[in-house]
């Protein structure tokens, strides 16, 4: 969460300060009981291509360990949108809220309108230029 650190150093302190006050047991127990049983997205494949509600992904360029998984969860999605905000991390809320907002509200507005669709073979592997 470096970035979160450069960006907004105080908003870094009340971020940590909160994570810091959390029971050391309970996070223990979340751990164990739900990080080490849930299964990795990418075990999720069949399911994720099941799914047919709107979903927009955010991920901030500098989440190296989130990048890969989007991607997938991209692709297999079929009503997905990826937005890549650039000089990011994990913390996109908090280091660029402008921006995360604006995606929110752009995604939410698009949903609402009927103007999100699912991904179709036509607009990737080349397309009109394809052709």
């Amino acid at each position: 969460r470096i970035q979160f650190l450069r960006k907004d150093p105080k908003g870094w302190e009340e971020f940590l300060e909160e994570f810091a006050s959390h029971s050391a047991t309970g996070s223990a127990l979340t751990f164990r009981g739900v990080q080490l049983k849930r299964p990795t997205i990418f075990a999720l494949e069949e399911k994720l291509k099941r799914l047919q509600v709107p979903t927009l992904l955010i991920i901030g360029d500098e989440d190296e360990p989130c990048i890969e998984p989007a991607i997938f969860m991209k692709r297999h999605i079929p009503n997905a949108g990826l937005v890549v905000i650039p000089k990011s991390g994990h913390t996109i809320n908090l280091e660029e809220p402008d921006l995360f907002n604006r995606a929110v509200l752009d995604f939410l507005t698009a949903v609402e309108i009927g103007r999100w669709e699912p991904f179709s073979a036509e607009s990737g592997h080349g397309g009109l230029l394809s052709r």
